[in-house]
């Protein structure tokens, strides 16, 4: 009986551990759908990363999880814990591109090296 709850124990652990993107490196855009216009294209295009839209205006709890305080945000993040962040300004409109984020997806991942 013991070792059938340490196993559940241990299960639930590592659940609670892998966060809502899963583990490994993840990048997510947060933004709201009448903001839609600014989202920073072409981050499909990133290599070696999960990708994800996160649209606030459907799921307001992500505003707490990913402490958003301005649309869009993009957070990289490893293994669930945030790496970087970029916030758009008062024109809500990020000035980076997707390569920006590839270098940073590429410095954690050890791409830049070659």
């Amino acid at each position: 009986m013991k070792s059938i709850l340490l196993a559940i124990a241990v299960m639930i652990s590592f659940a609670a551990n892998k966060g809502p993107w899963g583990n490994g490196v993840v990048v997510v855009q947060y933004n709201a759908e009448f903001n839609k216009a600014n989202s920073v294209k072409n981050l499909q295009r990133i290599s070696d990363a999960k990708i994800f839209n996160a649209w606030i205006d459907k799921n307001p709890e992500l505003v707490n999880s990913g402490a958003i305080r301005s649309v869009p945000t993009i957070i990289l993040y490893n293994d669930n814990k945030e790496i970087r962040r970029w916030e758009a300004g008062i024109m809500m409109e990020l000035d980076i591109t997707h390569h920006e984020v590839q270098k940073y997806v590429d410095e954690l991942t050890g791409a830049n090296k070659f």
